[in-house]
Parts: structure tokens; C-alpha cells; sequence
């Protein structure tokens, strides 16, 4: 089933963001077969929009417009992308994803922590943002409560970083007067630092045959902005006096093609950057791609992509890297609720900047080799197909994490031994399905039944069963446990034959922590396998996992042993409670205990189990007593139990 998302953001914007959205729409357009994508434009400061006219512009408007009638028809989505910064984030759909570039400093500010946790997921766009989200923290007194409480971040992040683009490239004659030009592209504004980089150019350049190209604006690509910037460069170069250098201006909008051209010029050899700090650093990935030799310093964004990955497993710098020390912003580059005064970026030093410079120049031939070397790791490791893929499973919830082996299964049974003949249909179903791997079978509570049994670990906790104190019963089943893996089994459940195979298939291909599975009734419908908790109902088996309204009902399913010994169950839950007390039971409770430690309630909808009672039934997006249906609606006749269930006993 497709999935309607909503992605509001600065899709039609000559910004950072707006190209950051446009990849967004590309990657989630390279899987039509999954979504069905709508799409809610919004400006980006001052900058301009896209003049293009395009067939991806035509469908980017075609979206606009279904966005438009969905929603004057009252339509609903299934998941919102937002692609902004997080104080404008906000619950737009049941599963709300927040994508940003991030942070180009040490500390992310507290309104974008208390944003994070309201979405069910945030992408980034590199490992130094996630990173700064993960480790700022804040201390503050509850506001009902007057205790004092960290603040900090607890949604799950997935990095995606930008892949390379495949374009044509046009010529430009920018009538350059040297054969070796620096190139500079950026906004201008404080974090650029670029007054430091023209004046450091210049200084260092004063007497030499070369030139500095600086493709920038103050704003946006308008004729009045290019008249400001034309008059701030003019006013920095005239300090300078006569000089053998050049410093040339290029201003307005340009094609991916034309920016193609300016990284291939002949006479442009190397990109240069005094940027404080970067969430990601476009042009210095596109210079990257394009083989053009790269001046900066290592922190922030662009270490993801300066670097290649060595047979010892370091990394090897492949551009001229600049020494840097960090230091607090500057007053005036703060901006509150984004840039934190108490928050530090880099300050590259003058003396390295300039001797990087000379040394480009001078050493030219080995830093462009670096960099030939460089794009040819860039073109095969973040090629569109690979980086889409990326995006597209982390929108979907699919695990980045790296398979492991199931190890030996121990599967934990709490029972208050009302059930026996279930149960024993239950070990019997477990031992079938198993055959010669590695396994045990524990069970805990009223154990009496079973004292006659071989090869099964008994553990006494009577006086817990007889009173709905099932997470005990758990907890001490796992404790005497001793597999690589935990499958909480209900004491009326039927392991299918094929649930090893497909298990073992899933898991080496798929790294997971918690893995639901699909739990049926016995004639064939669905049992309360995946759900959400608000509403309480079944969703598809597609659902993504990082939501934080998912529910695994604890009929059956597996986690690490590193998972139980982090998160237990909390024993002070009774079983049922939300039907007799109005509380939380102990399933619920485990749910958010699990998704507040980190771990995503991933899903298996090939490996199967049964519920072992016949008086269930799927009815709409429930499961509910067959009795409960018939009260309501009178119908007295349900479909009998399937043959692949009968086929089971």
C-alpha cells in the first residue's frame, strides 16, 4: 500500500534548504511504487525561486496542486517531511519526520531539542549534526513539577548525506585574466567569514598572477543585491591598493549545468572556504565530485566527504586542510533559538589558510592527484541510486544496522497454568519448528503442570501468576535464560514450521534489536500483531518502525539479551490493566520503555505465529472477541479455523 507524504518545505527556493528538498523530492519520486508524494511549498528567508522551466519543475507544480485538492477535500497523510529547521517543525500527520541540515556550531538550542522529541524521526544530513544533537544537553525545572530535569534529545537520527548529481556541463567564458584562479561560493554573511577570505587572499596573493573568483550574494540573485555586493567587494578590495591579483564577481542565478562549468573551467584549479561551520557544505561536495582541489578546514559537515576510507580502516584526508580552533560565535552572528550564544564554531587561522594557499599553487599536481582520487571515490559511494536508496529506508524505517546471527533462541513462557494442553501444544509447535538449532524453552509461573516435562527450564513463581503479574513472570523466565536471543512467547501460541527459515532469512539480511512477527488467529485473520497505541489499531505490516506511536503486544516476539538487560519489564504493570484498572499494561508500558532507550520496533510480516484461540477474530482494524461482534452486530456466523492452522496441531 502507498503511502501518502506530505513534504513541506522550500522546494522552489534558490537556497540551501531548497536544494536540500529538492533531493528529498527526487529520492522519494525514485520509489513511486511506495509513496505518493504531495508537496506544501514555503519561502526561505529572502532568497529567490527556481525560474527554471523544467519537467521536474512540471511535476514539482503537478504536486503542489494535488497537495492543494487533497487537502480542500479534507484529505489525510501518512507521514509529513519537513524540511526546515526544527523550530518550525510540527505534528502534521500521524508519522512526522523532521529533515534538516542541522547545526553548523557545538550546540543545538533548547527549542530545537523539545521540536526533535515531538517527531517520530529526524534525518541530517551529516554525522557532525547528528552528532551535536545527540550530545547537547540542558538543565531546566519542570514547569508542574519544579524538579530539575535534562533536556535532551530522544528521537531517532539517520544521516543521509547528498549524492553526486548527473548533469551536463556548459562552458562559460568568464574571461579570467590568470591561468590559476581560487574559487569561493557562498552567501555572504557571518558564518562565511568571507571578508577574512578576501583580505587573506589578497595578502597573501598581493604580487602573484592569479585570481580569486567569488560567486556569491548578500540575499538573493536580484540586480539591487548584486549593486550591494558589487559595493561590499569593492569597498574590501580598495583597501588593497594596486595589486597583481584579480578579484571577480559572479552574481544571479545559474543551471546545475553552468555550476558544472565553473568547477570544470580550465583556468579555475582550486575551491577555498573560511566557513566557521558547515551542516553540510554543497559547493564543497560539488567541488569535491568535480575534481576540483579543496581548501578548508576539517570541522563540521564536510568531513564526511573530504576523506577516503584506507585498507587499515583510517582515513585519509584528501584536501588541503586548514588548522582551526574553536571558539565562541561572535555576538553578532547569533540568532536565538538557531545559533546559541553559548555554543563555539571554527575559526581557521590566518598563517595556515595562507600557506594552504601557496601551497596548492606551488605543489599543484599533488593535490589535484587527491583530488582526482577523491572523486573517484565520491562518484561510486554516494551515487544517486545508493544515496536515494538511503533516504527512501530511512522514510520507510528499514534498519541500516548491521546484520547479526540469531545465535540460540531462548523462548521465555510466563503461565499461570490455566492453559495446559495449549501450552504443551505451544512446546511441541517450538520443538517441530526448531529441529537442530540451537534453542531453549523456559517457562515461568504455576509450573506444577509441567513438572514432567524434559528438556524445558522450569522457574517457580506461582504466587506472581495467580496475580496478572506477568512481567515478573517474564523478567524471571529471562534471568534464568541463557540464549543470544529472547522470543517472549504467550503460553497459547503456535510457532509455525516455516518461522525458523524465515526468521533466519530476515536476520541476515536485516540488522534489528526488537523484531515483531506476524501473529494470527486461527482462521487466518490478523491478531494484534502491529498496532498504534492512539488510536489503539492495527496497521500495516509496513508501518514504520521508528514511530513513536507503535505498540508490540507482548503475544509473541524477539529482542537481543544485550536489549533485556538493558530495558526489563517493569513489573509494577499488571497484565489487562488497561481493561480493568484504566492504567497502562505491561505491554504498553514495555513499548515506551524500549522506544525511550533508543530501540525501533522493527517487523517481520514472513515469519509467522498463531494465537491458539479460536473466540478471536480481526473485525475492521481491531481484534476483537467474536462474542464482543456478535453483541454489537448480530452476525452469529465466522469463518472456521483455516487448514494452515489446523495443519499446525
Amino acid at each position: 500500500m502507498k503511502q501518502k507524504i506530505l513534504v513541506k518545505g522550500p522546494v522552489l527556493s534558490q537556497s540551501g534548504y531548497g536544494e536540500q528538498a529538492r533531493f528529498a523530492l527526487r529520492a522519494l519520486r525514485s520509489r513511486t511504487d511506495i509513496f505518493d508524494v504531495y508537496v506544501l511549498p514555503t519561502p526561505w528567508g529572502r532568497t529567490g525561486w527556481v525560474s527554471l522551466d523544467n519537467e521536474e519543475r512540471g511535476w514539482i507544480d503537478e504536486r503542489i496542486a494535488a497537495a492543494h485538492h487533497h487537502n480542500q477535500h479534507g484529505g489525510k497523510y501518512d507521514i509529513s517531511l519537513q524540511i526546515t529547521i526544527p523550530n518550525e517543525w510540527e505534528k502534521l500527520a500521524p508519522i512526522n519526520v523532521g529533515y534538516t541540515a542541522g547545526i553548523e556550531t557545538t550546540r543545538v538550542a533548547p527549542v530545537w531539542l523539545q521540536k526533535a522529541n515531538e517527531m517520530d524521526k529526524i534525518i541530517v544530513v551529516s554525522n557532525h549534526s547528528k552528532e551535536v544533537f545527540k550530545t547537547t544537553t540542558y538543565t531546566a525545572d519542570h514547569p508542574q513539577t519544579g524538579q530539575l530535569v535534562n533536556l535532551l534529545c530522544h528521537t531517532d537520527i539517520d544521516v543521509v548525506n547528498y549524492p553526486v548529481k548527473e548533469h551536463g556541463v556548459e562552458k562559460l567564458d568568464l574571461k579570467l585574466t590568470h591561468d590559476f584562479n581560487y574559487l569561493a561560493i557562498s552567501q555572504w554573511g557571518p558564518r562565511k567569514n568571507f571578508d577574512n577570505l578576501i583580505n587573506w587572499f589578497i595578502e597573501e596573493n598581493f604580487d602573484q598572477e592569479v585570481g580569486l573568483v567569488l560567486k556569491t550574494s548578500i540575499s538573493n540573485n536580484s540586480i539591487i543585491d548584486r549593486e550591494h555586493t558589487e559595493n561590499r567587494l569593492r569597498n574590501i578590495v580598495s583597501r588593497h591598493g594596486d595589486m597583481k591579483c584579480k578579484v571577480y564577481l559572479v552574481h544571479g542565478d545559474m543551471s546545475e549545468a553552468q555550476m558544472a562549468g565553473l568547477y570544470t573551467h580550465p583556468k579555475i584549479k582550486c575551491l577555498i572556504s573560511t566557513a566557521h561551520g558547515e551542516g553540510y557544505g554543497l559547493p564543497l561536495f560539488e567541488a569535491a565530485y568535480n575534481g576540483l582541489p579543496v581548501v578548508v578546514h576539517s570541522w563540521s559537515g564536510q568531513s564526511d566527504f573530504l576523506y577516503v576510507p584506507q585498507k587499515n580502516g583510517k582515513r585519509k584526508p584528501m584536501f588541503a586542510s586548514v588548522e582551526y580552533d574553536l571558539q565562541p560565535v561572535q555576538p553578532e552572528a547569533v540568532w536565538e533559538g538557531v545559533i546559541q550564544a553559548e555554543s563555539e564554531w571554527a575559526f581557521p587561522r590566518e598563517a595556515s589558510f595562507k600557506r594552504r594557499l601557496r601551497e596548492v599553487r606551488s605543489e599543484y599536481s599533488r593535490f589535484k592527484r587527491n583530488a582526482t582520487r577523491l572523486k573517484k571515490y565520491l562518484v561510486e559511494h554516494f551515487s544517486n541510486d545508493k544515496i536515494n536508496t538511503q533516504f527512501c529506508n530511512s522514510i520507510l524505517g528499514n534498519s541500516s544496522s548491521i546484520p547479526q546471527e540469531l545465535g540460540k533462541i531462548s523462548f521465555c513462557i510466563p503461565t499461570n497454568g490455566a492453559r495446559v494442553e495449549k501450552t504443551q501444544t505451544t512446546i511441541k509447535s517450538i520443538e517441530r519448528t526448531m529441529g537442530s538449532h540451537p534453542y531453549e524453552i523456559v517457562i515461568a509461573g504455576n509450573v506444577e503442570p509441567f513438572s514432567n516435562l524434559k528438556n524445558v527450564i522450569l522457574v517457580d513463581k506461582k504466587e506472581e501468576s495467580l496475580t496478572r503479574r506477568v512481567a515478573a513472570l517474564r523478567n524471571a523466565a529471562a534471568d534464568k535464560s541463557t540464549g543470544d536471543t529472547i522470543a517472549w512467547c504467550d503460553d497459547d501460541i503456535v510457532v509455525d514450521s516455516a518461522w525458523l527459515d524465515n526468521i533466519t532469512t530476515y536476520s541476515s539480511n536485516n540488522g534489528w534489536s526488537v523484531l515483531g512477527c506476524k501473529l494470527l488467529n486461527p482462521d487466518g485473520t490478523r491478531h494484534w500483531d502491529r498496532g498504534t497505541i492512539n488510536p489503539r489499531a492495527l496497521v500495516s505490516y509496513d508501518y514504520p518502525s521508528y514511530s513513536k506511536n507503535i505498540l508490540q503486544t507482548s503475544g509473541f516476539f524477539l529482542v537481543r539479551r544485550e536489549v533485556f538487560n538493558r530495558v526489563r519489564w517493569n513489573e509494577d504493570r499488571l497484565v489487562y490493566a488497561d481493561r480493568q484498572e484504566k492504567q497502562i499494561p505491561e505491554d504498553l508500558q514495555y513499548s515506551f520503555d524500549l522506544m525511550s532507550s533508543g530501540y525501533q520496533l522493527q517487523f517481520d510480516q514472513h515469519s509467522t505465529v498463531w494465537h491458539n484461540d479460536e473466540s478471536y477474530t480481526e473485525w475492521g482494524n481491531s481484534t476483537l472477541l467474536k462474542e464482543v461482534i456478535e453483541q454489537q452486530t448480530g452476525m452469529g456466523f465466522f469463518p472456521p479455523p483455516c487448514d494452515e492452522f489446523v495443519g499446525l496441531l
